[in-house]
């Protein structure tokens, strides 16, 4: 119904059977009073029960009223169901018809045996009685279906006029009171956002006197337009995945030494190997391959990290230095610079952040025109950092606050039929403010936990996908008595989730639901997911009518192959969740718990209900293996060129993972952390105990020296 008005069909109302009750909705396309393009679809929905009092209203006792419904098929054949009746009466010739016009019901009315006795069967008062008894039906029904939308469209239209004001508002229909409160919210709020404004940064002296300094930002960047419809253009930068292990020309510097430059990202301890003068060569390189590519302006943001407004500071400064603008969003999740790059004239930035690593970790993630650059961007950066071959310049930085725009998107994207309770767990991390305001104007009831900045993380570790950080939220969560929990990493792009009943979720299983919602709304979409889900995956989704996609573990990789094979849905093992339909394929672990949260409210049942339908097996965690950091991807080569795991079928796409009948094993370097990464899944406990000795016997064979904690 939201759909077809929204598209300016004109809707009549219809009433299906919903939970074993009746109901019925009508759909209406209201425009703004003052702005003709800014359009909205309001949706009434009504108990049938109360169709059944205005047909009560007709003495019972003369006869059985009845409302009909007529629709076709999806066999094309015409058939005709009682939507609401009262009353009583045998089958009769008698029975008279009369349409509602404008709608696809009708009214029917056979009289009683008492009726007939009465009128001794003289057909004459019999169609009289019929005729003004029908009347009183239709008159009934202009009641309802009538003046009720002309009396709604009003009411409408007055709480539009009065959104962005601040006097009292009286309204007739009580049920729009918590809609026109949020309207006026909402509104106030747009009109109060901060206008960007710059900020003086003493620039290095230049050889020629600077122009003059204008407060005029004339780079168009600047502009406040949405460029949500812009054709996108392919900048000239290589951001091909290179080999991990390959080897560069450039000898190690202590200042860049070769670790913290990792698959997809620059990560390190902050106080030791992300040093002001590090930093400063990391910016440089950034702002000169920006300039290359065609990219005046950058957008920051870091996360509530103790060593963030520091590194800032220093990223800032080299990339005004070089000659780019700076668009500074402030403290934010990292999923809020990914859609500032989407709601901004500007298609590139960097996000301060240690992600999920402890609090002494720092780091940066770097998008280029929109798309995260994975291991030959990042190292272009180093080998740029090494060289010292710096663009120059005087950039200017302003200021911009993202989130009221972020927030705006979300709720408009997503829809709660029912509010929910959740309980919140930002861990102390970067959603900590933000994740509790989005739901609250999502209308659900936030029970918030660990939800104030403290970037020493004191109550959790930010990592979410280790699962005795969550006992806390699954405490919480069966105290409250709440509908579900969300956890959210350091930094927001990851989320794990917990049931009412405390049941923790893995994120395979996680995207089983969400798998299971998109392609049923887009049969034979790719949804893509890593090598450390399950492989029941691949059966539901093809069940579905999806077309499955295995590939590497990593966000970068992730996103790059959503755009290979245009996705609509990918997801890893570690809670990153990409949506590529109705929201922009990056990871966002607030928009992924929204749309959990509109899931349960639309279909009522609760979590663990709705995940009861899918098959189950006997899997492990993720296991962590500590390894040194330069030999972890030649401990993998070794084994993968000399362990046999022939009575399997061997995938190494991402590490090793081989396949048996029974189920299947993977064991692959951690591309954010010293470590080796292993993970199991099997049909029963004596399978799964099988793979795991063939996969400690062949990695002995080759590692004899590994301690293998499984």
């Amino acid at each position: 119904l939201v759909r077809r008005a929204s598209e300016g069909e004109v809707i009549e109302p219809e009433a299906y059977p919903f939970e074993g009750q009746w109901l019925t909705s009508h759909a209406f396309l209201v425009t703004h009073p003052r702005i003709e393009e800014r359009k909205a679809v309001i949706i009434v929905t009504i108990d049938n029960k109360l169709v059944v009092e205005e047909l009560k209203a007709l003495d019972s006792s003369l006869g059985r009223s009845v409302m009909q419904q007529t629709h076709i098929s999806s066999t094309g054949v015409k058939k005709v169901v009682d939507v609401a009746d009262a009353g009583s009466a045998a089958a009769s010739a008698f029975t008279r018809f009369h349409s509602i016009p404008n709608t696809p019901w009708k009214i029917s009315f056979t009289p009683s045996d008492k009726l007939l006795g009465i009128l001794e069967l003289d057909r004459l008062p019999v169609m009289a009685i019929l005729g003004l008894l029908i009347l009183a039906s239709l008159a009934s029904f202009t009641i309802v279906l009538v003046l009720l939308p002309r009396a709604l469209s009003q009411q409408v239209n007055k709480l539009i006029s009065a959104a962005s004001k601040k006097t009292s508002l009286q309204l007739n229909i009580p049920e729009l009171v918590p809609v026109a409160k949020q309207l006026r919210r909402a509104t106030l709020r747009q009109s109060s956002s901060p206008v960007p404004f710059e900020v003086d940064v003493e620039a290095p002296p230049e050889e020629e006197p600077p122009p003059p300094v204008t407060t005029e930002l004339s780079n168009p960047m600047f502009h406040s337009t949405s460029i949500l419809d812009e054709e996108e253009e392919v900048l000239d930068l290589d951001l091909d995945l290179a080999e991990l292990d390959s080897p560069k020309s450039e000898e190690d510097h202590d200042e860049l030494p070769r670790h913290i430059f990792r698959a997809y990202d620059i990560r390190g301890i902050a106080e030791t190997e992300l040093l002001d003068e590090t930093v400063a060569r990391i910016g440089g390189a950034i702002a000169s391959i920006a300039h290359e590519a065609g990219e005046q302006a950058l957008i920051v943001a870091c996360d509530g990290r103790n060593s963030s407004p520091r590194i800032k500071e220093a990223l800032v400064r080299a990339l005004m230095q070089a000659g780019r603008d700076v668009i500074d969003i402030g403290l934010v999740p990292t999923p809020l610079l990914y859609f500032a790059t989407h709601h901004l004239e500007c298609r590139s930035g960097v996000m301060i952040t240690g992600s999920h690593n402890p609090a002494d970790y720092n780091g940066l993630k770097i998008v280029m025109d929109r798309q995260t650059i994975g291991a030959g961007g990042i190292n272009k950066i180093r080998d740029r950092a090494i060289k010292g071959d710096f663009v120059t310049g005087e950039g200017r930085l302003v200021k911009e606050d993202i989130a009221p725009a972020y927030i705006d998107e979300v709720v408009g994207d997503i829809a709660i039929a029912v509010p929910l309770k959740i309980v919140i767990d930002a861990g102390n991390g970067a959603t900590s403010v933000i994740a509790p305001e989005l739901f609250d104007e999502l209308a659900c009831e936030v029970i918030p936990l660990y939800c104030e900045f403290d970037g020493r993380f004191p109550n959790r570790s930010p990592d979410t996908s280790n699962e005795d950080n969550l006992k806390g939220l699954i405490a919480k969560v069966l105290e409250e008595k709440a509908d579900f929990g969300v956890a959210f990493d350091g930094d927001g792009d990851r989320l794990a989730v917990v049931t009412s009943s405390g049941r923790l979720i893995r994120s395979d299983t996680l995207l089983m639901l969400f798998a299971q919602d998109v392609v049923s709304r887009n049969p034979g979409a790719d949804v893509v997911f890593d090598v450390k889900c399950s492989r029941l995956l691949t059966q539901l989704i093809t069940r579905y009518g999806g077309r499955p996609v295995l590939w590497k573990t990593g966000h970068a990789f992730m996103k790059e192959k959503m755009r290979e094979t245009g996705a609509l849905l990918g997801g890893e093992f570690s809670g990153h969740m990409f949506f590529g339909e109705r929201w922009f394929g990056f990871d966002d672990g607030m928009y992924a718990a929204g749309r959990l949260a509109e899931i349960l409210s639309s279909h009522g049942v609760s979590l663990d209900e709705s995940l009861a339908e899918f098959p189950t097996t006997q899997n492990t965690p993720e296991i962590i293996i500590p390894v040194p950091e330069n030999e972890k991807f030649g401990i993998i080569k070794r084994i993968a060129d000399n362990a046999d795991f022939s009575s399997g079928k061997v995938n190494t796409i991402d590490g090793i993972r081989v396949d048996y009948r029974g189920g299947w094993g993977l064991l692959r370097a951690s591309n954010t952390s010293a470590a080796l990464t292993a993970r199991f899944e099997a049909s029963g406990k004596d399978e799964l105990d099988n793979i795991m000795q063939e996969f400690r016997a062949q990695i002995g064979l080759v590692e004899a020296d590994l301690e293998l904690p499984f």
